[in-house]
């Protein structure tokens, strides 16, 4: 199966968008070409910083036109996330290649920075204000009311990135906070965890993506979305949104085993939420797999409510012409906190993948030669 013990070459991890797609795409041509079923990629409508533009890449890999058995590993889902997740890809990508050679029925599928541009201005929102994992519900619905989350908004007029922002919670127990504030809101676009009024510039290019032949006639499917910033720091833990005593729960159980943690059954640093891209996949797949999120953990969760806070209200004090500066210090320290530039951290990560990864693929290969 996959090497867990391949030298690991930290290089892989990178500090802006543009080198990690640079680096991404010179890993794919360092594979056999052959293994490269096709390549699609989506510009998207804005550029970066430099004026240069910005891709959603996705990347089928098998020997096979329509592979039994479908793995798919997601980067940038929070954008500012992706370097870590663009990383995983890059490190996997030449043990995955390895595998395919062997394994005649197995495709892998790339999503490479699945929100461009959140990535490439360190923002986990894309360009308007969307926070992709609550952007996957029903739009043809009302929309979800949240008003804790609207108190939460009033509270915040007038104070600023530099303001004691603690106030906000000192009134309440700050687990409860955290749980109510980040289920998600669909009214203040310039809020925290907006999830939108209608369907992202991300979701209509990953519904593009899942027509292709690989996922719709997958026999099984496994999808691992990776993530930053919850947890123990360095250590991945493997989010389980499915519901209990369905498929896809039963699935993530005996792919990961008790590594899977479930957010209704509280087990995870997670709490549910509305409108997760889980809820993409789980509708997409049905009884042939499993969604988990790979979500590694940096600092401390009041830390991480703080750097949100200020980094919002940073971006809400931006004038209409005023590009962003990715020198700001809320942006910077939102940078920082999501994504920790230090070995002993990306080893971690590193490895936790090839671990999460090999699961999942040993799961789906089962009974297969080997």
């Amino acid at each position: 199966m996959l090497n867990l013990q391949s030298k690991m070459d930290l290089n892989c991890f990178k500090q802006t968008y543009q080198d990690a797609r640079l680096a991404f795409k010179h890993a794919l041509k360092l594979i056999d070409p052959e293994l490269i079923f096709e390549s699609q990629s989506f510009q998207h409508p804005l550029t970066d910083s430099d004026a240069k533009n910005l891709f959603c890449d996705a990347v089928f890999l098998s020997q096979s036109a329509k592979p039994k058995h479908v793995l798919v590993l997601i980067c940038g889902t929070h954008g500012i996330e992706g370097f870590t997740g663009s990383a995983v890809q890059i490190d996997t990508l030449p043990l995955l290649a390895d595998l395919l050679k062997q394994q005649a029925d197995l495709g892998v599928v790339l999503i490479h920075a699945l929100n461009p541009w959140g990535f490439a201005w360190l923002r986990r929102s894309d360009h308007q204000g969307i926070d992709l994992n609550r952007n996957f519900i029903d739009f043809s619905q009302p929309l979800p009311s949240n008003p804790d989350y609207q108190t939460l908004h009033t509270q915040l007029q007038g104070l600023t990135a530099d303001s004691d922002l603690t106030c906000l919670w000192e009134n309440t127990d700050f687990n409860t906070f955290v749980a109510k504030i980040t289920q998600g809101q669909y009214q203040q676009a310039d809020g925290l965890f907006y999830g939108g009024t209608q369907a992202s510039w991300s979701q209509q290019q990953l519904n593009k993506i899942a027509q292709h032949a690989f996922i719709q006639n997958a026999e099984q499917l496994s999808v691992i979305d990776v993530h930053t910033g919850l947890g123990p720091y360095g250590y991945g833990e493997i989010i389980n949104d499915h519901t209990p005593n369905t498929a896809g729960f039963a699935w993530a159980e005996t792919l990961y085993g008790n590594n899977a943690c479930s957010a209704l059954l509280g087990e995870s640093c997670s709490a549910p939420k509305l409108g997760l891209l889980d809820y993409f996949w789980h509708d997409l797949m049905g009884g042939r797999g499993c969604f988990i999120t790979l979500e590694y953990g940096t600092f401390a969760v009041q830390h991480l409510i703080l750097e949100l806070l200020k980094e919002q209200l940073y971006q809400n004090q931006l004038k209409a012409d005023q590009q962003r500066d990715l020198q700001a210090k809320p942006v910077v320290d939102l940078k920082n906190f999501f994504y920790p530039f230090e070995p002993s951290w990306q080893q971690q990560v590193l490895f936790r993948a090839r671990q999460t990864i090999a699961m999942a693929l040993t799961g789906m290969l089962k009974g297969l030669s080997q």
